[in-house]
Parts: C-alpha cells; structure tokens; sequence
C-alpha cells in the first residue's frame, strides 16, 4: 500500500516517525466497540502512529487498509513539522483519505471495475458536491451509499491526479488540508486552477475519469450472463409510434415488426457495429451465434433475406441461446453442489455448510477434488508451448 501511495503522489522513499501495528486479544474473545484504532504519541520532537487491531473476530481488510492509508498521509504530511506548533486537532477530510485510498486500489488492480460501471450506468454516484459536503459518511450513510461514497472519491482522486502536475498540486492540498481551517472546494481552486475555468469544469472532469474508469478494456472476456444481456440489447430495434408518441423494443429477429420500421437501415448499421464490438469480449461459445446474427443483419442491409429460410435458423439461434442459458445455471449450481460435498472434512451441519462457501468464495487453497483436478490438467494443456512435451497430469494417475 505504501508503495503504491509514493508513486500515486510521486514522492521519494524517505522515513522519519515510526508507524507501529499492535494485534490484540485472541481470535473468539470479545471485541471492543472500535477493533481498529489509531493513536498518535508524542515524545520530544519525535511522532509515533500506532495501529491497534483486536483479533477477537479477525481482521477487517478494509478498515485496516484505510487505516494504513490514513497513518502513511499523516506521517508523510507531519514529518517536517515541529510538534509543538501543531494544532490542537490535525485531521485529513474524509474524501481525501477515501479518495487516495480507492486510487491505490485502482493502481494495484484491486477495485472492481464492476462496481464504477454500475453505479455509472445506474446514476449511483455520488457528484463532487455531495462529496465534500460529507464530513461523517460512515455514520451519515447507509452502506450502499458508503459503497457509491467510496467509489465517487476515487473517481473525483483519479481526476486530480491525472491533471496537469497533479500530484504535485495533490501533495500541496494535502499539506495545507492536514492544518484545517479551509473549504475543500477552494483547496482544489487553488492548487488545480485549470478545473477553476468555468462553475461546472471539475464536474466535466470528474464525469470524464468516471466514464474511463467505468469502461471494461477491450481483453475482459464477459460471461456467459454478461454476453447474453449485451446481445439482448445488441439485437434491439426501436419503433417510434407518432400517434400515441411513443416508442416501443422489440428484437431484431421479429421480421415481421422489423419490416414495417421507416429507419430500419440506419438501425441495422447501429446493431452490426455493436455486434462487432460484443464479439472482441463476448463468452467463447457465444461467438458463433454473434456470427449468424450478424450475417442476418447483413441480408437485412443488403435486402437479400429470405424470411421463409431464415426462420429455421433464427429459431435454432433461440435455442441455442436458451439452452446456454440453462447449462451454465446448472454448471454453476452443480460445481458449487459437488465441492461442498467433496471436501475433505466437510461435516453435514449448516455451519460447516456455510465454513465451506466461504472458503470457495474466498479462493483460499486450491480444493483436492476431481473436478479440481480435471480442471488443472486442462489449464496445463491449454498453456503448453507447441512442440512442448507433454506435463504430469493428475489423469495418468
């Protein structure tokens, strides 16, 4: 974390006041009401951060890492300044330790690009405004709101930062933030002055950033449910009604309806490039039904389609899609099924049931089943180098 943070902030590897993590209590004994706290000693002119985890119900990773976050800013922001002209109190606006820690997140791939374009797409975020009027945002907040609160200030941190000389105006926001006694709103006036150009920059900026980092990359691969939903809207034509003003969606394989539309050219050519573009991610055994639809497409675009020839196909397409469907349900449903029952000291109790769903959840050590190994002997041949020999595969036992 803290390597990802100097880089973020493009600052030196340099140390000045020890940072010290303390475990307390045994795992299963009470908790207290805050299992982790900070606390700041001063001795002289030397600071010490000291992080206290209660073990009693194990390690929260995401109040521990914004703790971590918190203490590396403070000790980054303090170590040049005499304690004695301190403040009485010194803290860093919620924002900004949110903000930075989402960033290092983003910098070391752990965010779930998922959870951006959702929001995004669902107008779940939270606008800059909102953001730095929250002092309190984990008592003033719900937790999906929290969760929209978090992902809005990487989105608003990853837009500062990716100015201009952004890190360095980020570094001298945070010197100033640290002392208080500003609004947030002219922190990033003065230090990022090129968002000061018009009331509504910063938003079109922020907007910006948050569309990027809410687009998938071209090699993310969609799932079978992903690819089925995108096709579903890849595949739809829109009819305007003048009479009643109002529009109805239907699929593009309903000819019938397709026909009768003024702009079906122009919607055609709008469903093949999207087409186009949902074949680069879409789920491998989806590929070949994007195929056939798009070759559909193309007969429609070119007046070439026979309707009485292609309703065979377009019906096998539907099955196929259906039965797609079905079978990755029950692939899910029956891989989930057989590793509880095939694991090693699973006992039949409804604890153990959900020890074990966790485990799987959470991809601890690799199961020793036959599935699992089935699935190790496909990975080793599908990443054999050609002309390799082949590897020991737990099917020659």
């Amino acid at each position: 974390m803290r390597t990802a943070l100097l880089k973020i902030l493009k600052q030196p590897n340099e140390w000045k006041n020890r940072i010290i993590i303390r475990l307390l209590g045994e795992p299963g004994t009470p908790v207290p009401p805050n299992p982790i706290r900070m606390q700041t000693t001063i001795l002289g002119d030397a600071i010490t951060y000291n992080i206290y985890i209660h073990l009693g119900r194990g390690i929260n990773q995401d109040r521990l890492r914004n703790a971590v976050i918190s203490t590396l800013l403070y000790e980054m922001m303090l170590r040049n300044i005499d304690p004695e002209g301190l403040p009485e109190q010194v803290s860093l606006p919620a924002w900004l330790i949110t903000g930075l820690e989402q960033a290092v997140l983003w910098q070391t791939n752990e965010a779930d690009r998922t959870l951006y374009s959702t929001l995004f797409q669902q107008d779940g975020i939270m606008s800059p405004d909102d953001i730095l009027k929250s002092r309190e945002p984990e008592k003033e907040l719900d937790a999906t709101s929290y969760a929209a609160y978090q992902t809005s200030c990487g989105a608003l941190m990853l837009c500062l930062l990716n100015q201009k000389n952004g890190p360095e105006g980020m570094k001298q926001l945070l010197d100033q933030a640290i002392l208080g006694g500003d609004d947030p709103k002219n922190l990033i006036k003065r230090h990022f002055p090129q968002l000061n150009l018009t009331p509504s920059s910063l938003h079109k900026w922020w907007t910006l950033q948050l569309s990027r980092m809410a687009t998938p990359p071209v090699t993310e691969t969609l799932t079978i449910m992903e690819t089925e939903r995108h096709l579903q809207e890849a595949l739809t034509l829109v009819k305007y009604d003048p009479d009643t003003r109002t529009t109805s969606t239907f699929p593009v394989d309903n000819l019938e309806e397709a026909a009768s539309l003024t702009d079906l050219k122009r919607q055609l050519s709008n469903i093949s490039g999207n087409l186009f573009n949902l074949s680069r991610r879409s789920f491998p055994s989806y590929r070949p039904v994007i195929v056939e639809y798009a070759k559909l497409v193309a007969l429609m675009q070119t007046d070439r389609l026979d309707r009485r020839k292609a309703a065979p196909k377009i019906s096998q397409l539907r099955e196929i899609r259906e039965l797609s469907m079905k079978t990755a349900r029950r692939v899910r449903d029956y891989m989930d099924w057989y590793e509880i029952n095939t694991r090693t000291g699973s006992g039949k109790t409804f604890d153990s049931y959900a020890a074990t769903m966790k485990l799987i959840r959470e991809q601890e050590a690799p199961a020793n089943t036959p599935i699992a190994r089935y699935l190790d002997d496909i990975e080793k041949l599908y990443t054999l180098p050609a002309k390799a020999p082949v590897p020991p595969l737990y099917g020659n036992d």
